[in-house]
Order: structure tokens, then C-alpha cells, then sequence
């Protein structure tokens, strides 16, 4: 295999599809990218097993082929050469000679042909959605995902079709997020799925600097997202996510309306004497007042008293500030509303006049 390509063509997809490869793979090859090039395209892939990412450019092929070479070293050769250089790629015995310039680079490279491709994915269901749209659907909920939790239906996202609704939602135990947007299903789909951490978070890197629509292909086992040359497949997880309805409370007629980023300025400040362990901030709640109150075990406090539109006589309650920190994050616009049926219940933290994105936190004892 012969090609040459300017570095800043090269550099591009090879950024987007870096974040894939993990330092400790089980299988050696997974530490390189599979490069194929045919067709005066060159196409490289990424993968950890679980996702799988391809991205691919226009290149000089002076020789089809295909072979792995050490992802790390590769991109780090790359991002490492001068602006404006024109890379020379060709095979040599079992390594891969790169020369740019007076630069010269040898890598140890495996065949292509044992590189574990995701190929043959049956898609049973197919849509194009908005960047934009699913840009803020991840946004309000991807934070909420589960880490390395033992329910392993928690470490993703689900992601649901439903009439002509899309909604996300992640969970964690602790506190659960919710965003729904409106689209064109004009094939009817209507399905439920659940996408791994790494996917999601893979994904939201893939569209970060996007603008145009992305095209969702949903298999038994998989799920692909192509959006301009780059392609992402990733696993799904096989389990039921819990039924997020029932989660979210019903009959919250205490509720609390302010501006959110006075109060976002309020927890930012108790936070820095609150509990550094488990982050708790007491809310005292009355008719037109909120207290917000942080100690730690250094017997250190600190004291919040903001103005509040409230129809509650008296709650006294606590949450985890950093949780309240992340829903003030993710809702849009100027108002925010906690909704309360008690001192010991979920708090459900949404706009007060849009309900596309709510989120449901659990109040904990301080």
C-alpha cells in the first residue's frame, strides 16, 4: 500500500476517531487503526470491541491496500508534523515507513485482514434527524449517566422513537433526566434502544462541530450514526431500562420559581463549604424565601437566602448540590421550577412553561 496526503486532511479523522482506541486492550491489534485504501479514498477505523468508528478522506493512493499500525504513535506522528506537510505512506516488511519532509518514521504494523471489523449489521430501522436536536437531547441528559454501575442497564442512554417524538433518558439511581424533541417519523418507526457510555460519549464528540442532518440506522445488536464522512457503530446494551414514567413523580403540587442563574450563583457559593464527600446542601423552603445552607465536618458554614415565587408553607429538605448544579445546567432559559409533594420525596426541577427536559433528583438526609 502507497499513498500520499497533506497532514491537515489526515489530522481531521484522525481526531474524531482517536478517543475510540483504549490504552489496555485485550486484543493487541485493537491498539491500531485498521487503514484501507482503495478507490482514491483512504478509510480508517477505529475500534475498542464495543464501538467502532470510521472515518475516511480523499488521498493520493498510489497502491490499494490494507494494514494496521500503531493508533497512538500514528496520531501522535501526525499531529506532530509541521503544517502544510505531505505525509509519503508506504508498507516495508512488516512495518510502515511515513516520510514528510526530512522527517522519517518506521512503525511496526499487523495485517488488515485480522483486524475485527463490525461488518454485516442487519438494520432493521432507519431515520435522519437534525444534528441540532440531538446535539441538546444528549446535552440535558448524557450527564446522568450510570459509571461502571453493577445494574448495567444504567451505563447508557436510552434512546426512544416514539409517534413523532424522540426521548432520551439517562438515570444513574440517584437522579434521572429526560428530553424529548419533535421530528419528521414519517417511516413509523417506533423502537427502543439502549446506547453503552462510551457510544453516547463518542458521539457527542463526533457532532460537537457539526451542523447538517445525521442519519441513524438501528440493527438487533448495533446502532450506526453517519454524519458526513465518519461513521460510528457501537453495541448495544441487551437489557430493559427501568420504566423512567414511573420515576417521574406526579401530583407535585408544592412547587418554587425562580431565576435560575441567581440561584445557580446561591449553590455555587454554599457548595465551597458544603461536605466535600457527599456534597449536601439543606434547602428551607417558605412562602417567598429559600434558604440554602452547607456545613462540613470542619464545622464551617455558609448561608444562601434568595427570593423565591412559592406556594409552599414550609419544606425543609437536602439534595446533592452538584446534582442541582448539572439540572440548572441542562434546562433552557431564564426561570427555573422545583416541584415538591414533600420533605422526603423526588424533586422534579423543570421550566416553568417547557417540560421537554425534566429532571428527577433524589433528596438525601444532611
Amino acid at each position: 500500500m502507497i499513498f500520499n496526503i497533506q497532514r491537515e486532511t489526515l489530522l481531521h479523522p484522525l481526531s474524531e476517531i482517536n478517543g475510540v482506541v483504549e490504552k489496555k486492550q485485550t486484543l493487541a491489534i485493537l491498539g491500531n487503526f485498521y487503514v484501507k485504501a482503495k478507490n482514491g479514498v483512504l478509510s480508517i477505523t477505529a475500534s475498542d470491541s464495543e464501538v467502532e468508528m470510521i472515518a475516511s478522506c480523499h488521498a493520493e493512493i498510489i497502491e490499494e491496500g490494507e494494514i494496521t499500525v500503531p493508533a497512538r504513535k500514528f496520531f501522535d506522528i501526525c499531529r506532530a508534523l509541521s503544517d502544510g506537510s505531505v505525509l509519503n505512506f508506504h508498507e516495508e516488511k512488516n512495518k510502515c515507513i511515513i516520510q514528510a519532509g526530512k522527517s522519517k518514521f518506521s512503525l511496526a504494523t499487523l495485517p488488515g485482514k485480522e483486524y475485527p471489523l463490525i461488518e454485516n449489521i442487519e438494520t432493521y430501522d432507519s431515520l435522519n434527524l437534525e444534528v441540532s436536536k440531538l446535539k441538546k437531547l444528549l446535552a440535558q441528559t448524557s450527564f446522568c449517566m450510570a459509571v461502571q454501575d453493577v445494574r448495567y442497564f444504567l451505563n447508557g442512554l436510552l434512546f426512544e422513537i416514539n409517534d413523532n417524538k424522540i426521548i432520551c433518558v439517562a438515570a444513574d439511581g440517584h437522579r434521572l433526566s429526560l428530553s424529548e424533541t419533535d421530528f419528521d417519523n414519517s417511516d413509523n418507526v417506533n423502537k427502543q434502544i439502549l446506547i453503552p457510555r462510551k457510544g453516547i460519549l463518542e458521539l457527542q464528540k463526533l457532532i460537537r462541530d457539526k451542523d447538517n442532518s445525521i442519519q441513524i440506522n438501528v440493527g438487533k445488536n448495533h446502532v450506526n450514526f453517519i454524519c458526513e464522512n465518519t461513521s460510528l457503530t457501537s453495541k448495544l446494551i441487551d437489557g430493559n431500562f427501568p420504566d423512567y414514567q414511573t420515576v417521574i413523580p406526579l401530583n407535585m403540587e408544592k412547587t418554587l420559581t425562580t431565576n435560575k442563574l441567581l440561584l445557580k450563583s446561591a449553590l455555587q457559593r454554599v457548595a465551597i463549604l458544603s461536605n466535600e464527600q457527599y456534597k449536601g446542601v439543606k434547602f428551607n423552603i417558605s412562602q417567598n424565601t429559600l434558604k440554602i445552607v452547607g456545613h462540613n465536618p470542619e464545622q464551617e458554614q455558609a448561608e444562601e437566602i434568595i427570593e423565591i415565587a412559592s406556594d409552599i408553607d414550609e419544606i425543609k429538605t437536602g439534595f446533592n448540590v452538584t446534582y442541582l448544579i448539572d439540572a440548572l445546567n441542562a434546562i433552557e432559559g431564564e426561570e427555573i421550577m422545583f416541584n415538591f409533594k414533600d420533605a422526603l420525596s423526588s424533586c422534579l426541577i423543570k421550566h416553568p412553561e417547557d417540560s421537554s427536559c425534566r429532571l428527577v433528583v433524589m433528596p438525601i438526609r444532611i
